[in-house]
């Protein structure tokens, strides 16, 4: 085997991790798990204006609605990767900064006097999050299919 054949055989390697993972994210930000998924984190935050009893009654529809995405998500997924440390690290960082910033919008939804205003930076933080996960799976899905020489959008 000379060293041209080890360098095609480790780009080809490279070449095929890179395009699981597109693969993987363009699945993932797909528009129904996106939709599911900020349903659940609206349905969470939103419920913190509810009356007492009923603020703790949503945690059950969105612990069933968590678990129905991720089993629909695995049991269709077409690429399988394992988690990494990186992964987690960054959905740990994503879900802090995301608390983060719905505790600072409803502040100050309910400094502006706004009458629920969990509801609100909810509804904006879903809407939001949604446009730019979706925005960024079509960049990454791109940048692999223009590597690839390949046309066409997520």
């Amino acid at each position: 085997m000379t060293f041209h054949d080890v360098q095609n055989a480790l780009d080809e390697v490279r070449r095929r991790g890179e395009q699981a993972r597109a693969e993987r994210v363009r699945y993932g930000l797909s528009w129904p798990y996106l939709l599911a998924e900020a349903l659940l984190v609206f349905a969470a935050f939103a419920s913190y204006d509810l009356p007492n009893p009923w603020g703790g009654a949503v945690l059950f529809p969105s612990l069933l609605l968590a678990a129905g995405t991720i089993a629909v998500y695995v049991r269709k997924a077409p690429v399988r990767m394992p988690l990494t440390r990186k992964d987690a690290l960054h959905g740990v960082a994503v879900g802090l900064g995301l608390v983060g910033l719905f505790r600072l919008l409803s502040d100050l939804a309910g400094a502006v006097g706004v009458l629920v205003p969990h509801v609100v930076a909810a509804a904006a933080l879903c809407v939001a999050g949604v446009l730019i996960a979706h925005k960024r799976g079509v960049v990454v899905v791109a940048r692999e299919q223009r590597e690839r020489g390949v046309g066409g959008r997520c």
